[in-house]
């Protein structure tokens, strides 16, 4: 088990970062600057670089967190967890960039776990041994699947599904029970999401039995035995779930697969949420990395957005919810 008051620190230290975040009034000042440039000026004033490209300012928070996450946990290691994310990204852009004769320059991303330039070996000699065991089979399956179908997309879904079986895996190893009902949470998240998304392209069931991820919540043969009938028959036989609310988004806007993509976003920092304010424990720091990586995700939108002169309220529409 985690020994939660070594945390004490980390924590103490968290709750002073958090006074950065962007929170609402930051938020809405961003969104009511009269250009990209002065909404910039916010996230400078929020401890972000300062720079006028946007994606550096962005990609350099994004890397200090990490760094800085390790810098204060008593448990660094535990936060490879989730940067394994950015492994598994990588190893899709390297394997597109070369089914498609391209490098993936400018696609790749900073956080990752495995060296960049050792991954990028790895997988173009196709050497998996030091790879972890579910990215090593990910990897087979993606080029084998690829070679079949001439489908980029499928190896999104191989290595998407591979990273959250990882991620269940490590934080079972953990003994953190809080870690644990996270990663089941992302796992029936992903599923709910494949199951809708493929019901609405008309694919049949033998699709969905091979994206599905096992160790969520919900039971695999929930989604298979319930692919005949419609969202409300679904959404019945996953009662008690908590994502109810979730499916209502469908079934009241069956196109609505963008909002439905932000709703499921909110749940999760919900979550997240709800143990902000422990004392002790590595929930804040869980919550306060995740919640650092939505506000970026959403100065993103933002800034892209002022850039396109696009309206206000149109931009509140696509922002997640915050942490702070």
């Amino acid at each position: 088990m985690l020994p939660e008051t070594r945390y004490a620190y980390a924590v103490a230290r968290v709750r002073v970062a958090e006074l950065n975040m962007l929170g609402k009034g930051r938020i809405e000042r961003m969104i009511e600057a009269d250009t990209a440039a002065s909404a910039l000026r916010v996230l400078n004033e929020a401890g972000y670089a300062e720079s006028d490209d946007y994606e550096f300012i962005l990609k350099k928070a994004a890397s200090d967190l990490y760094a800085y996450m390790k810098e204060i946990s008593p448990e660094p290691g535990i936060f490879d967890i989730f940067a394994y994310r950015y492994d598994s990204h990588n190893i899709k852009v390297l394997l597109k960039a070369e089914f498609a004769g391209t490098d993936g320059e400018g696609l790749f991303a900073d956080n990752g776990v495995i060296d960049l330039n050792s991954l990028a070996l790895m997988v173009r000699e196709r050497d998996v041994r030091r790879l972890p065991p579910e990215f090593a089979s990910a990897l087979t399956d993606s080029i084998d699947a690829y070679s079949r179908t001439r489908d980029p997309q499928i190896i999104d879904i191989i290595m998407d599904g591979a990273y959250y079986v990882l991620f269940k895996r490590l934080a079972e190893a953990a003994g953190s029970s809080y870690l644990s009902e996270l990663a089941a949470m992302t796992i029936d998240i992903a599923n709910i999401n494949a199951f809708i998304r493929i019901k609405a392209r008309m694919v049949d069931l033998d699709l969905l039995s091979r994206v599905l991820i096992k160790g969520g919540g919900i039971p695999v043969k929930r989604y298979t035995g319930s692919f005949g009938r419609d969202i409300a028959g679904f959404r019945e036989e996953i009662k008690g779930s908590g994502y109810g609310r979730l499916l209502d988004m469908i079934i009241e806007n069956p196109s609505g697969l963008t909002e439905f993509e932000k709703a499921c976003d909110n749940h999760i920092m919900d979550y997240l949420r709800k143990f902000r304010f422990r004392a002790f424990g590595i929930e804040p720091l869980v919550g306060y990395m995740l919640g650092k990586e939505t506000d970026i995700k959403n100065a993103r939108i933002i800034l892209v957005g002022k850039i396109n002169r696009i309206n206000g309220d149109v931009i509140r529409e696509r922002l997640r919810n915050g942490y702070v």
